[in-house]
């Protein structure tokens, strides 16, 4: 969740899914959960009961990243874990694409910023009168 919100605060395109991956994360949090216990059902009650417990309790300060049963659309989370269980992932190519794409954009990322620092620092030798031709 840290990752997300530093994510939204320093781009702000990705503020649009600041939501949607927070459901996500929240969903991951309530199967993980869900299969640990081993009880569906009582996953979801202890879900909702600290949704209502939240809402009458004072508020305490707690970091906006941390992951809780009291936050996000808790009906959804709820309905969800009632109903039919979620599919486990196979293990193989759709991970390790996902990870080798986000690779691939770091890499084309550091080499535009290295481009850009390297014109930049032309530029600057330029508008001194420093070209290096001598």
């Amino acid at each position: 969740m840290a990752t997300v919100e530093l994510a939204a605060h320093c781009h702000p395109g990705l503020r649009a899914v600041r939501e949607p991956l927070r459901y996500a994360l929240e969903r991951t949090a309530d199967e993980a959960a869900a299969q640990s216990v081993g009880d569906r059902r009582l996953t979801a009650r202890a879900i909702g009961r600290a949704a209502l417990a939240a809402r009458t309790s004072p508020a305490r300060h707690r970091p906006g990243f941390a992951l809780a049963a009291t936050e996000g659309p808790v009906p959804l989370r709820v309905a969800a874990l009632l109903g039919q269980p979620a599919r486990t992932r196979v293990p193989g190519a759709p991970p390790r694409l996902a990870a080798l794409t986000l690779l691939a954009c770091l890499v084309v990322s550091a080499g535009a910023a290295f481009q850009a620092a390297d014109n930049l620092h032309t530029g600057i030798e330029i508008a001194q009168g420093e070209t290096g031709e001598e």
